[in-house]
């Protein structure tokens, strides 16, 4: 399989998951574990997509994360994928005129 096939599975993938963590949302906005797998979802996606479409993943994965922290601040994994999630906007704005020093 050629790497543009695994790039359109993956994608796939990640697009049914996205589909299933909204679905969750929709019925119980309460589910860290969700917020946190969905947070995940969306940083994979944000792989495929132009640098703006990218910044507005990432940023939505700080705010599913920030969600999920503030109903369980403890939730060591959401802590360290927020981490990451920074790092990576910090990455790909760092040539912007809207990058923070």
């Amino acid at each position: 399989m050629d790497s543009g096939q695994q790039d359109f599975n993956r994608i796939l993938f990640y697009e049914y998951a996205r589909k299933n963590a909204e679905s969750v949302y929709a019925k119980n906005p309460l589910n860290v574990d969700n917020l946190t797998s969905w947070a995940g979802v969306l940083i994979e996606l944000s792989q495929f997509q132009t640098k703006s479409n990218s910044i507005k993943f990432v940023k939505d994965v700080v705010s599913k994360l920030e969600e999920a922290l503030v109903i369980y601040p403890k939730k060591h994994d959401a802590i360290w994928s927020l981490g990451n999630a920074q790092t990576s906007l910090a990455f790909i704005t760092k040539d912007l005129e809207d990058a923070k020093p």
